[in-house]
């Protein structure tokens, strides 16, 4: 009943409120209308501002959604929407897994795919089954001011 979120959007304003009604009832001539108006409009501005807070936190929670439904669609190659039963029902067993601390390697979303190759690079640069992996580069640089030396393939 008192959580501090409920206190700042429900209590605080209606405070405020109230205490503008006490200021009118006790000074029922200008001064008391003028400072009934300064607390409506105070209690009023903590109910607005509450409210923009809250739809700000609410566009928090539909990013956090788009990027879910984006490294759904990564790993399994369509959009939870569109998705079959079966592919769903996998995707809740592979998050359970997951969530229980085995470890699923990128690919094993494909179960045709085969295992990273040692010594190669995928498309993002880390081990996979793309190109063998460029040796070190010196941390000095070469070639002319112009820019760096090109390598030539063989």
């Amino acid at each position: 009943m008192f959580t501090p979120v409920k206190i700042v959007r429900v209590w605080l304003p209606g405070l405020i409120i109230v205490i503008g009604a006490a200021m009118l009832i006790i000074s029922p001539d200008i001064v008391g209308l003028e400072g009934f108006a300064l607390m409506l409009g105070g209690g009023l501005g903590v109910i607005v501002s509450n409210r923009i807070h809250k739809m700000g936190l609410q566009g928090e929670k539909d990013r956090d959604r788009e990027m879910d439904a984006r490294v759904f669609f990564e790993r399994y190659g369509v959009w939870p929407d569109e998705a079959s039963p079966e592919l769903l029902a996998r995707a809740e067993e592979d998050r359970r897994r997951e969530a229980a601390g085995a470890v699923t390697p990128d690919f094993a979303a494909d179960p045709d795919a085969a295992a990273p190759v040692a010594g190669t690079l995928d498309d993002a640069g880390g081990p996979g089954r793309g190109e063998p992996a460029a040796p070190a580069e010196s941390p000095h640089r070469s070639g002319s001011a112009a820019g760096p030396a090109r390598r030539r393939r063989p």
